[in-house]
């Protein structure tokens, strides 16, 4: 197992339900990418609502894609960062949150209707099953990294909590704080 996987992805979900469709987030992605609203470059909007607890709406770019996201039964945006991610995990993870956050507050400002979603609270995924295969001792030593890196983030400890036993899932941890997690990440904002 190495430090950090080769692709990494974040999710703030929803703070409550809302009227939002995956429909409404396709043309606010393609004005993204023709005003360079969030980081990276930005390459193309795929359709994926059909798929039950899937992507929805993706956002396709370089080094990272950004999603309309319904697995879990939550809805939410989910940063999946695919490559150039740094060697610590620390600063991989920093720069995850931040990228999840801008393209989250860019979806609040500018989605019909109000949204808020509840930075209290994300997920993170590991998309290399290769090595990070989702079985109990694997997990509890990714747990125990992140344990050590998030702390250096925010600043304070976080609750985690492993999403699925399940080897089938991959494999992903909540992460609970009593405060926003986007509070430290202001200087960072990439």
């Amino acid at each position: 197992m190495t430090n950090v996987p080769k692709r990494l992805a974040v999710k703030f979900n929803l703070a409550r339900p809302s009227q939002l469709q995956p429909a409404d987030i396709m043309p606010i992605f393609q004005r993204w990418i023709q005003q360079r609203t969030v980081p990276g470059m930005l390459i193309d909007v795929i359709d994926y609502k059909h798929v039950p607890d899937g992507p929805g709406i993706v956002l396709v770019a370089d080094e990272a894609d950004y999603a309309w996201d319904l697995g879990g039964g939550r809805v939410g945006l989910r940063y999946i960062r695919k490559r150039a991610l740094p060697d610590d995990l620390s600063a991989a993870l920093r720069l995850c949150f931040a990228c999840a956050w801008t393209a989250a507050q860019a979806l609040e400002a500018e989605a019909p209707g109000t949204i808020a979603f509840d930075y209290h609270s994300a997920e993170i995924s590991y998309l290399d099953r290769l090595q990070y295969a989702n079985e109990p001792a694997l997990a509890a030593q990714t747990q125990a990294a992140l344990a050590t890196s998030l702390p250096r983030i925010f600043g304070f400890e976080l609750q985690l909590q492993r999403l699925h036993d399940d080897p089938r899932f991959l494999l992903a941890f909540r992460c609970e704080s009593p405060l926003p997690l986007t509070a430290s990440l202001h200087a960072s904002k990439p």
